[in-house]
């Protein structure tokens, strides 16, 4: 894919990303206020790079990177999305790369990246794997 540049994300992308993220989780956005969710995104700790393939977004992931109190950095990988008609083209594990990156430049002690057991050997292409141990425990709004 010789085309195909990672780059930040920006707010003139975000209806492409909205249509990319519904292929993870469906949600209906129309009642969304854009410039309200572009804010609280820019403006806090989450850093978004997207894949553009010939003036097409094809990919989106994003890093939060939490301050600790005892002055570390942490790094979270989120939304990870690779548009179905580009899968299977390394774009994903390209992107991982980008991100996982932009958390070492930023001095992240760890990166972590919450995912189902069935993607575990995906992002184990990256040197992220499970700790023997650990278990993720989520709490969802209803």
């Amino acid at each position: 894919m010789k085309n195909l540049i990672f780059r930040y994300i920006q707010k003139s992308d975000m209806d492409e990303v909205f249509e990319l993220l519904n292929q993870l989780t469906e949600i209906d956005y129309s009642d969304r206020n854009k410039d309200i969710c572009w804010d609280k995104f820019i403006y806090g700790c989450s850093i978004g790079i997207v894949g553009e393939y010939n003036d097409k977004i094809v990919a989106y992931g994003s890093i939060v990177i939490e301050n600790k109190i005892r002055g570390e950095k942490a790094g979270h990988i989120e939304d990870i999305v690779v548009n179905s008609e580009f899968r299977g083209m390394d774009i994903g594990v390209k992107l991982i790369r980008k991100l996982t990156k932009i958390g070492d430049d930023r001095g992240c002690y760890r990166i972590t990246l919450f995912c189902d057991e069935s993607l575990i050997n995906f992002y184990s292409k990256n040197n992220l794997n499970p700790k023997k141990g650990e278990v993720a425990l989520k709490r969802y709004r209803k």
